[in-house]
């Protein structure tokens, strides 16, 4: 479900939903995933700052496998609803670990609950691969789009019989307005840089 229909929804649910999806899909499992999780948390939150109680792994077999195991549990009660609070400083660590799209979709809808729309900085993925890949994403996207679109134009008019397909269209209509801004950011970067340099060299020759 795209962000259009649940904006109301707290912050946290927003988050669980998607982890929630991405597991009915087949595509998360959780003990791999609150593994991830922990290790990007752990590394990433210095001791001091730490509000979430996951252990390190610690020098042994046996203190890694009970600390994974606590971990897990921590992860998953926070995912079954079994813990009703969200630990904020656990998101960031949370969303970076879930598989795509869902990675992509939670971010998206959770940039929609201040009005913005997400779009990576140009300047954190500049080689060539990147570029191309965004090129490639967005192409991927318009091809993902018209497929959900198709079944809803079917009958040449959209009515309340197309709800089934159109919650599927939203969900890659978001994913391929995040793809348009993202080249267009791309190209008014290029544009915006180019227009500096010019005016840095009529200065110097004036």
């Amino acid at each position: 479900m795209t962000n259009i229909s649940q904006h109301a929804e707290p912050r946290s649910r927003t988050l669980l939903r998607h982890t929630r999806q991405a597991i009915a899909d087949g595509q998360l499992r959780v003990l791999p995933f609150s593994e991830r999780v922990a290790s990007t948390y752990l590394s990433a939150v210095q001791p001091e700052d730490r509000a979430v109680p996951l252990r390190e792994d610690g020098e042994t077999v046996d203190s890694a496998l009970k600390a994974r195991g606590h971990n897990h549990k921590v992860i998953d009660r926070l995912i079954s609803g079994t813990v009703k609070t969200f630990p904020a400083d656990l998101e960031d660590s949370w969303v970076a670990q879930l598989p795509a799209p869902y990675r992509a979709r939670c971010v998206r809808d959770l940039a929609a609950r201040a009005g913005l729309v997400a779009v990576r900085d140009p300047r954190t993925a500049d080689s060539p691969e990147t570029q191309g890949g965004e090129l490639c994403a967005l192409l991927k996207e318009v091809g993902e789009v018209a497929a959900r679109l198709a079944p809803i134009f079917a009958d040449g008019k959209v009515d309340g019989s197309d709800m089934p397909h159109i919650s599927p269209a939203l969900d890659e209509l978001g994913d391929l307005l995040t793809q348009t801004l993202q080249l267009h950011r791309r190209l008014t970067k290029v544009v915006t840089e180019a227009a500096s340099r010019s005016n840095v060299v009529t200065k110097m020759r004036a």
